[in-house]
Protein backbone atom coordinates (compact mmCIF):
# COMPACT_ATOMS: atom_id res chain seq x y z
CA UNK A 1 0.00 0.00 0.00
CA UNK A 2 1.19 3.45 -1.23
CA UNK A 3 2.26 5.62 2.01
CA UNK A 4 1.03 9.39 0.87
CA UNK A 5 2.77 12.48 2.00
CA UNK A 6 1.32 14.24 5.28
CA UNK A 7 -1.94 16.14 3.81
CA UNK A 8 -2.51 14.51 0.65
CA UNK A 9 -5.79 12.46 0.33
CA UNK A 10 -6.45 9.79 -2.39
CA UNK A 11 -9.25 10.45 -4.41
CA UNK A 12 -11.00 7.87 -6.30
CA UNK A 13 -12.23 9.35 -9.88
CA UNK A 14 -13.19 7.59 -13.03
CA UNK A 15 -10.15 8.26 -15.28
CA UNK A 16 -11.26 9.10 -19.18
CA UNK A 17 -9.94 5.93 -21.25
CA UNK A 18 -7.40 7.62 -23.73
CA UNK A 19 -8.43 6.39 -27.85
CA UNK A 20 -6.09 3.49 -27.74
CA UNK A 21 -6.90 2.40 -24.79
CA UNK A 22 -10.72 2.38 -25.76
CA UNK A 23 -10.22 0.16 -28.77
CA UNK A 24 -8.48 -2.39 -27.13
CA UNK A 25 -11.31 -2.16 -24.19
CA UNK A 26 -14.03 -2.46 -27.22
CA UNK A 27 -12.80 -5.54 -28.13
CA UNK A 28 -12.62 -7.09 -24.21
CA UNK A 29 -16.25 -6.28 -24.10
CA UNK A 30 -17.09 -7.97 -27.09
CA UNK A 31 -15.60 -11.48 -25.49
CA UNK A 32 -18.19 -10.73 -22.91
CA UNK A 33 -21.53 -10.47 -24.68
CA UNK A 34 -23.56 -13.22 -24.90
CA UNK A 35 -23.39 -15.85 -28.16
CA UNK A 36 -25.12 -18.56 -29.40
CA UNK A 37 -23.33 -21.90 -28.10
CA UNK A 38 -22.48 -23.39 -31.56
CA UNK A 39 -21.03 -20.28 -32.48
CA UNK A 40 -17.40 -20.04 -31.42
CA UNK A 41 -16.51 -16.34 -29.97
CA UNK A 42 -14.32 -14.76 -32.13
CA UNK A 43 -12.26 -13.65 -29.68
CA UNK A 44 -11.81 -16.75 -27.73
CA UNK A 45 -8.55 -17.07 -29.52
CA UNK A 46 -7.34 -14.04 -27.68
CA UNK A 47 -7.56 -15.36 -24.00
CA UNK A 48 -4.79 -15.53 -22.42
CA UNK A 49 -2.92 -18.36 -20.41
CA UNK A 50 -1.48 -18.82 -17.26
CA UNK A 51 -2.55 -17.65 -13.29
CA UNK A 52 -4.38 -14.27 -13.08
CA UNK A 53 -3.84 -13.42 -16.95
CA UNK A 54 -6.53 -16.15 -17.80
CA UNK A 55 -9.12 -15.37 -14.83
CA UNK A 56 -9.70 -11.99 -16.05
CA UNK A 57 -12.08 -11.80 -19.18
CA UNK A 58 -10.76 -7.93 -19.18
CA UNK A 59 -7.35 -9.54 -20.20
CA UNK A 60 -6.02 -10.19 -23.80
CA UNK A 61 -3.34 -11.37 -25.73
CA UNK A 62 -2.30 -11.65 -29.24
CA UNK A 63 0.50 -13.28 -29.47
CA UNK A 64 1.21 -13.06 -33.14
CA UNK A 65 1.17 -9.30 -32.77
CA UNK A 66 3.10 -9.14 -29.84
CA UNK A 67 0.58 -7.59 -27.79
CA UNK A 68 -1.02 -8.47 -24.00
CA UNK A 69 -3.45 -5.89 -22.66
CA UNK A 70 -5.86 -5.98 -19.41
CA UNK A 71 -8.29 -2.56 -19.75
CA UNK A 72 -10.20 -2.05 -15.91
CA UNK A 73 -8.79 -5.65 -15.09
CA UNK A 74 -9.00 -3.93 -11.27
CA UNK A 75 -5.46 -5.56 -10.32
CA UNK A 76 -4.21 -4.58 -7.25
CA UNK A 77 -0.97 -6.15 -6.78
CA UNK A 78 2.29 -5.91 -8.96
CA UNK A 79 2.86 -9.00 -9.22
CA UNK A 80 0.26 -9.75 -11.81
CA UNK A 81 3.43 -8.44 -14.31
CA UNK A 82 5.66 -10.87 -13.28
CA UNK A 83 3.20 -13.89 -14.37
CA UNK A 84 3.80 -12.40 -17.86
CA UNK A 85 7.22 -13.53 -18.11
CA UNK A 86 5.98 -17.85 -17.53
CA UNK A 87 3.72 -17.84 -21.20
CA UNK A 88 4.77 -14.64 -23.10
CA UNK A 89 8.42 -13.83 -22.89
CA UNK A 90 8.22 -12.01 -26.16
CA UNK A 91 5.85 -9.26 -26.23
CA UNK A 92 6.47 -5.93 -28.20
CA UNK A 93 3.20 -4.23 -26.17
CA UNK A 94 2.12 -4.72 -22.98
CA UNK A 95 -1.06 -2.72 -21.27
CA UNK A 96 -2.24 -2.32 -18.30
CA UNK A 97 -5.13 0.47 -17.43
CA UNK A 98 -7.03 1.03 -15.28
CA UNK A 99 -6.15 -0.92 -12.42
CA UNK A 100 -5.16 -0.02 -8.73
CA UNK A 101 -1.47 -0.63 -8.22
CA UNK A 102 -0.27 2.45 -6.26
CA UNK A 103 3.01 1.58 -6.04
CA UNK A 104 5.53 0.38 -8.63
CA UNK A 105 7.58 -2.72 -7.16
CA UNK A 106 11.20 -1.34 -5.23
CA UNK A 107 12.89 -4.08 -8.11
CA UNK A 108 12.37 -4.82 -12.24
CA UNK A 109 8.41 -4.50 -12.93
CA UNK A 110 9.00 -7.99 -14.58
CA UNK A 111 11.02 -9.81 -11.50
CA UNK A 112 14.16 -11.40 -13.19
CA UNK A 113 13.43 -11.75 -16.77
CA UNK A 114 14.54 -9.06 -19.32
CA UNK A 115 11.83 -8.43 -21.86
CA UNK A 116 13.89 -7.50 -24.62
CA UNK A 117 11.35 -7.10 -27.04
CA UNK A 118 9.43 -5.05 -25.16
CA UNK A 119 8.88 -1.78 -26.94
CA UNK A 120 5.58 -0.26 -25.87
CA UNK A 121 4.43 -0.18 -21.44
CA UNK A 122 1.56 1.69 -21.10
CA UNK A 123 0.48 1.71 -17.55
CA UNK A 124 -1.99 4.67 -17.34
CA UNK A 125 -4.50 5.18 -15.28
CA UNK A 126 -3.98 2.57 -12.41
CA UNK A 127 -3.07 5.46 -9.49
CA UNK A 128 0.77 4.93 -9.45
CA UNK A 129 1.83 7.33 -6.44
CA UNK A 130 5.57 5.76 -5.78
CA UNK A 131 7.49 5.07 -8.70
CA UNK A 132 10.73 3.30 -7.52
CA UNK A 133 14.03 3.74 -9.65
CA UNK A 134 14.69 0.30 -10.33
CA UNK A 135 11.17 -0.91 -11.55
CA UNK A 136 11.83 -0.33 -15.86
CA UNK A 137 15.44 -2.31 -15.42
CA UNK A 138 13.97 -5.25 -17.02
CA UNK A 139 12.90 -3.00 -20.54
CA UNK A 140 16.17 -1.72 -21.27
CA UNK A 141 14.66 -1.52 -25.47
CA UNK A 142 11.48 0.30 -24.74
CA UNK A 143 10.57 3.03 -27.10
CA UNK A 144 7.28 4.21 -25.31
CA UNK A 145 5.83 4.64 -21.73
CA UNK A 146 2.65 5.68 -21.11
CA UNK A 147 2.40 6.99 -17.12
CA UNK A 148 -0.81 9.05 -17.64
CA UNK A 149 -3.68 9.72 -15.56
CA UNK A 150 -2.06 8.71 -12.79
CA UNK A 151 -1.08 10.16 -8.86
CA UNK A 152 2.61 10.32 -9.23
CA UNK A 153 4.75 12.18 -6.14
CA UNK A 154 8.37 12.35 -7.16
CA UNK A 155 10.52 11.22 -4.24
CA UNK A 156 14.85 12.18 -4.07
CA UNK A 157 15.19 8.42 -4.32
CA UNK A 158 13.30 7.77 -7.14
CA UNK A 159 14.74 10.20 -9.81
CA UNK A 160 16.81 7.37 -11.78
CA UNK A 161 13.55 5.72 -12.67
CA UNK A 162 13.95 6.56 -16.33
CA UNK A 163 17.67 5.84 -16.55
CA UNK A 164 16.87 2.16 -17.61
CA UNK A 165 15.18 3.19 -20.92
CA UNK A 166 17.65 5.48 -22.74
CA UNK A 167 16.29 4.31 -25.94
CA UNK A 168 13.19 6.27 -25.42
CA UNK A 169 11.33 7.89 -28.14
CA UNK A 170 8.04 9.03 -26.37
CA UNK A 171 7.05 9.79 -22.84
CA UNK A 172 3.55 10.47 -21.96
CA UNK A 173 2.42 12.15 -18.33
CA UNK A 174 -0.64 13.66 -19.24
CA UNK A 175 -2.67 14.15 -15.90
CA UNK A 176 0.04 12.32 -14.22
CA UNK A 177 1.26 14.34 -11.50
CA UNK A 178 -2.22 15.59 -9.85
CA UNK A 179 -1.06 16.35 -6.17
CA UNK A 180 -1.35 19.85 -5.36
CA UNK A 181 1.61 19.61 -2.44
CA UNK A 182 4.75 21.78 -3.01
CA UNK A 183 4.12 21.63 -6.33
CA UNK A 184 7.65 23.76 -6.79
CA UNK A 185 9.58 21.20 -5.78
CA UNK A 186 7.77 17.92 -7.27
CA UNK A 187 8.55 20.18 -10.62
CA UNK A 188 12.17 20.08 -9.60
CA UNK A 189 12.56 16.42 -9.06
CA UNK A 190 10.90 16.00 -12.52
CA UNK A 191 13.39 17.88 -13.90
CA UNK A 192 16.01 16.06 -12.29
CA UNK A 193 14.66 12.74 -13.46
CA UNK A 194 14.88 14.12 -17.37
CA UNK A 195 18.13 15.29 -16.89
CA UNK A 196 19.51 12.00 -15.19
CA UNK A 197 17.54 10.20 -17.77
CA UNK A 198 19.95 11.09 -20.66
CA UNK A 199 17.12 9.97 -23.12
CA UNK A 200 18.74 11.37 -26.40
CA UNK A 201 16.43 9.89 -28.79
CA UNK A 202 12.80 11.37 -27.11
CA UNK A 203 10.87 12.68 -29.61
CA UNK A 204 7.67 13.05 -27.99
CA UNK A 205 7.10 14.74 -24.42
CA UNK A 206 3.14 15.21 -22.85
CA UNK A 207 3.11 17.23 -19.99
CA UNK A 208 -0.39 18.40 -20.57
CA UNK A 209 -3.00 19.08 -17.53
CA UNK A 210 -0.39 19.00 -14.79
CA UNK A 211 -1.56 22.96 -13.58
CA UNK A 212 2.01 23.89 -14.25
CA UNK A 213 2.58 27.71 -13.62
CA UNK A 214 5.77 27.76 -15.18
CA UNK A 215 8.39 25.29 -16.66
CA UNK A 216 11.79 24.99 -16.69
CA UNK A 217 13.91 27.22 -19.31
CA UNK A 218 16.34 24.14 -19.79
CA UNK A 219 13.56 21.68 -19.97
CA UNK A 220 13.63 21.08 -23.73
CA UNK A 221 17.76 21.06 -23.79
CA UNK A 222 17.35 17.46 -21.80
CA UNK A 223 15.75 16.26 -24.55
CA UNK A 224 18.21 17.22 -27.60
CA UNK A 225 16.05 15.15 -30.15
CA UNK A 226 12.63 16.41 -28.93
CA UNK A 227 10.02 17.12 -32.38
CA UNK A 228 6.97 17.45 -29.98
CA UNK A 229 6.78 19.04 -27.18
CA UNK A 230 2.20 18.80 -25.04
CA UNK A 231 1.45 21.90 -22.66
CA UNK A 232 -2.30 22.44 -23.09
CA UNK A 233 -4.35 22.64 -20.29
CA UNK A 234 -1.84 23.96 -17.77
CA UNK A 235 -1.50 27.38 -16.10
CA UNK A 236 1.20 28.94 -18.46
CA UNK A 237 0.85 32.77 -19.01
CA UNK A 238 4.28 33.14 -20.47
CA UNK A 239 7.24 31.03 -22.11
CA UNK A 240 10.28 31.70 -21.10
CA UNK A 241 12.66 28.87 -22.78
CA UNK A 242 16.38 28.23 -23.94
CA UNK A 243 15.15 29.30 -28.04
CA UNK A 244 18.21 27.08 -29.50
CA UNK A 245 16.84 24.21 -27.68
CA UNK A 246 13.26 24.31 -29.82
CA UNK A 247 15.29 23.65 -33.27
CA UNK A 248 13.85 20.45 -33.72
CA UNK A 249 9.96 21.07 -32.44
CA UNK A 250 7.61 21.08 -35.19
CA UNK A 251 4.61 20.40 -33.07
CA UNK A 252 4.26 22.40 -29.91
CA UNK A 253 0.44 22.72 -28.14
CA UNK A 254 -0.27 25.72 -25.65
CA UNK A 255 -3.58 25.71 -25.90
CA UNK A 256 -6.30 26.19 -22.76
CA UNK A 257 -3.16 27.81 -21.01
CA UNK A 258 -3.31 31.36 -19.62
CA UNK A 259 -2.10 33.54 -22.34
CA UNK A 260 -4.73 35.78 -23.07
CA UNK A 261 -2.34 38.53 -23.94
CA UNK A 262 0.80 37.10 -24.51
CA UNK A 263 3.88 39.31 -23.98
CA UNK A 264 6.77 40.05 -26.15
CA UNK A 265 8.93 37.52 -24.81
CA UNK A 266 7.28 34.85 -25.60
CA UNK A 267 5.83 36.44 -28.81
CA UNK A 268 9.75 36.52 -29.70
CA UNK A 269 10.30 33.32 -28.81
CA UNK A 270 7.28 31.33 -30.29
CA UNK A 271 8.28 33.25 -33.78
CA UNK A 272 11.39 31.49 -33.97
CA UNK A 273 9.62 28.24 -34.45
CA UNK A 274 8.64 26.53 -37.70
CA UNK A 275 5.28 27.43 -39.86
CA UNK A 276 2.15 25.81 -38.11
CA UNK A 277 3.80 24.30 -35.47
CA UNK A 278 2.15 25.97 -32.56
CA UNK A 279 -1.77 25.47 -31.29
CA UNK A 280 -2.16 28.88 -29.93
CA UNK A 281 -6.14 28.52 -28.49
CA UNK A 282 -6.53 30.17 -25.67
CA UNK A 283 -8.66 32.70 -23.77
CA UNK A 284 -7.51 35.60 -25.21
CA UNK A 285 -8.54 39.44 -23.75
CA UNK A 286 -8.80 41.67 -26.51
CA UNK A 287 -8.83 45.46 -25.35
CA UNK A 288 -6.43 49.03 -25.92
CA UNK A 289 -3.48 47.26 -25.19
CA UNK A 290 -3.57 44.07 -26.97
CA UNK A 291 -2.67 46.00 -30.38
CA UNK A 292 0.48 44.15 -30.57
CA UNK A 293 0.05 40.70 -29.63
CA UNK A 294 -2.95 41.15 -32.23
CA UNK A 295 -0.70 42.31 -34.81
CA UNK A 296 1.92 39.10 -34.30
CA UNK A 297 -0.98 36.78 -34.17
CA UNK A 298 -2.47 37.95 -37.76
CA UNK A 299 1.54 38.37 -39.02
CA UNK A 300 3.07 35.38 -38.01
CA UNK A 301 3.24 32.20 -39.64
CA UNK A 302 3.83 30.44 -36.20
CA UNK A 303 0.62 29.34 -35.36
CA UNK A 304 -1.39 27.10 -37.26
CA UNK A 305 -5.54 27.21 -37.95
CA UNK A 306 -5.71 31.01 -36.49
CA UNK A 307 -9.67 31.15 -37.43
CA UNK A 308 -10.15 29.57 -34.23
CA UNK A 309 -8.67 31.94 -32.49
CA UNK A 310 -10.72 34.69 -30.75
CA UNK A 311 -11.50 37.29 -28.42
CA UNK A 312 -12.52 35.40 -25.07
CA UNK A 313 -13.44 38.86 -23.59
CA UNK A 314 -13.33 42.42 -25.27
CA UNK A 315 -13.50 45.76 -24.53
CA UNK A 316 -15.45 46.87 -26.07
CA UNK A 317 -18.10 43.51 -25.59
CA UNK A 318 -18.94 43.41 -29.31
CA UNK A 319 -15.93 42.01 -30.05
CA UNK A 320 -16.31 39.06 -27.53
CA UNK A 321 -16.45 36.02 -29.83
CA UNK A 322 -15.19 37.45 -33.13
CA UNK A 323 -11.93 36.00 -34.77
CA UNK A 324 -8.79 37.69 -33.62
CA UNK A 325 -7.26 37.69 -37.47
CA UNK A 326 -10.90 40.00 -37.53
CA UNK A 327 -10.55 42.50 -35.05
CA UNK A 328 -10.17 46.16 -35.72
CA UNK A 329 -7.46 46.99 -33.05
CA UNK A 330 -8.53 50.89 -33.51
CA UNK A 331 -12.21 50.29 -32.45
CA UNK A 332 -10.95 49.00 -29.26
CA UNK A 333 -10.77 50.32 -25.86
CA UNK A 334 -10.42 49.80 -22.32
CA UNK A 335 -13.76 51.14 -20.75
CA UNK A 336 -14.57 47.69 -19.68
CA UNK A 337 -10.89 46.55 -18.53
CA UNK A 338 -11.92 45.62 -14.73
CA UNK A 339 -14.33 42.88 -16.24
CA UNK A 340 -12.01 41.53 -18.18
CA UNK A 341 -8.94 41.74 -15.44
CA UNK A 342 -11.07 40.40 -12.91
CA UNK A 343 -12.33 37.40 -15.21
CA UNK A 344 -8.00 36.82 -16.23
CA UNK A 345 -8.00 36.16 -12.39
CA UNK A 346 -10.98 34.23 -11.91
CA UNK A 347 -9.87 31.25 -14.60
CA UNK A 348 -6.88 30.01 -13.59
CA UNK A 349 -8.87 29.51 -10.40
CA UNK A 350 -11.58 28.06 -11.78
CA UNK A 351 -9.49 25.72 -13.71
CA UNK A 352 -7.47 24.31 -10.73
CA UNK A 353 -10.79 23.39 -8.82
CA UNK A 354 -12.64 22.18 -11.46
CA UNK A 355 -10.90 18.79 -11.21
CA UNK A 356 -12.10 18.60 -7.46
CA UNK A 357 -15.47 19.61 -8.55
CA UNK A 358 -15.48 16.78 -10.93
CA UNK A 359 -14.43 14.73 -7.87
CA UNK A 360 -16.85 15.32 -5.55
CA UNK A 361 -19.56 14.89 -7.96
CA UNK A 362 -18.74 11.72 -9.14
CA UNK A 363 -18.58 10.78 -5.18
CA UNK A 364 -21.73 11.54 -4.85
CA UNK A 365 -23.18 9.94 -7.47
Amino acid sequence: MATLPHGHTRTRTRVATPPEASKEFSALNASKRPHHPHVEDPNSRFACVGSLLAEQPACQCKEDEGELACINAQFIETGVFATVNNHYKHMKKITFHGNNFQDLPQGSLFGDYVHSSLTTLNISANYIVNLHSGALSGVPNLRVLDLSNNEIVLKEENIDFLTHTPDLEELYLRRAFTATLNRTKQFDLMMRMFRRANLQKLKVLDLSYNFLESIPPQLPCAFPALQKLDLRQNFLNDLVVNASCLRNIHDLDLSRNGFNQPNKTTRQLLSRLPDNSINFRNPFLCDCKSAEYIQWIKSTRSIREKSNLICDKASPKKFSGVRITEVPVKELDCLTSSAIGSWSLFLPVFLLLFPTFCRVFAFIL
